[in-house]
């Protein structure tokens, strides 16, 4: 009995043993399996600019915003004579789709044209024949020459061929419209640029087929000449946003240049945010109004459309 008892107790030790060791596995595990802490940032946040003040998120957007060009219809494209970072003027053709079949249209409605003016000249023909006859019985002095019949059919003659001249030239007119709504469609399917600025972005080639889906236009212009930020004010801090605050931007990762900003607008509706950082802290659902401020690009860094930028808004209350 005394065996079997020795051989428990020892037994007994050997299990409080294992089981310390197994906890201590399974702390090591988990501790390994914890994500490291993250590094400190590669350089420290921009210096406070004001004593009181709102920070916000914003994208930087060609003045008066991108303008998203997109093609009037689905087609071949035939000619693109621009490239990104080309300045472009009002006017200027930005890309051709394929108008043949329109220019092959066009030289039915211009045989139509000249169908239709024959068709007038004859009946203007017609219609000094049938006039010179009725004034000629219409001089007669003596009227029991002729019969009054005679001369009343003489005059519906010439009522006859004055309408016909009018219909005539109606029909003319007709074949104008149809050649001039054909030259507009045709020149429709020359893109022309909406207004001065610089392509930002440009999507499509000559040979490609492009389509009309809004969410893939076919290349994107704006002014960068000088430029603005769309700046993301929470909803909490709106009621302290007016037109008279200073404000500075930093760009993502620089914390050595500032750059003044201008306020041009505030757009009085609040939307959801949709513009995101990525930050830990980042709600998703926050409602946000949207503050416009523009600036002219500095000369010692290079700035890009589509950047974000660290805003901080002076708070004089």
């Amino acid at each position: 009995m005394s065996i079997f008892l020795t051989i428990l107790r020892y037994l007994t030790i050997i299990l409080a043993i294992a089981g310390v060791c197994g906890i201590i596995v399974v702390s090591n595990t988990i501790k390994a399996a914890e994500s490291p802490m993250p590094d400190a940032p590669p350089q420290p946040p921009p210096a406070r600019p004001y004593e009181e003040m709102i920070a916000a998120n914003g994208l930087i957007e060609a003045f008066e915003e991108n303008v998203t060009v997109a093609t009037p219809a689905p087609g071949l494209v035939t000619v693109v004579p621009i490239k990104v970072g080309q300045a472009v003027k009002k006017g200027d053709l930005l890309f051709q789709l394929d108008d043949r079949d329109l220019a092959a249209q066009l030289l039915g409605a211009e045989a139509q044209i000249d169908q239709a003016d024959a068709a007038v000249q004859v009946t203007q023909a017609q219609l000094a024949s049938s006039q010179a006859m009725f004034d000629r019985l219409d001089k007669i002095a003596d009227k029991r020459a002729i019969t009054a019949e005679d001369l009343q059919s003489r005059k519906d003659e010439v009522n006859v061929a004055r309408t016909q001249v009018l219909a005539a030239e109606a029909q003319k007119k007709t074949a104008q419209a149809a050649k001039s709504s054909l030259e507009l469609l045709r020149e429709r399917l020359s893109v022309k640029a909406p207004r001065d600025g610089t392509i930002l972005q440009l999507h499509i080639r000559a040979g490609e087929w492009a389509g009309t889906d809004p969410k893939s236009p076919s290349l994107i212009l704006g002014r960068t000449d000088r430029l603005q930020a769309r700046v993301d004010i929470d909803e909490q801090n709106a009621v302290r946003i007016n037109k008279n605050q200073k404000a500075i931007a930093h760009i993502k990762g620089d914390r050595d240049h500032a750059i003044p900003l201008t306020l041009e607008y505030i757009e009085p509706y609040v939307v959801p945010k949709t513009s995101l950082t990525g930050a830990s802290t980042e709600r998703v659902d926050t409602r946000v109004l949207q503050v416009i401020f523009s600036f002219t690009p500095p000369t010692d860094i290079n700035v890009y459309v589509g950047q974000q930028v660290d805003v901080f808004i002076e708070d004089a209350k």
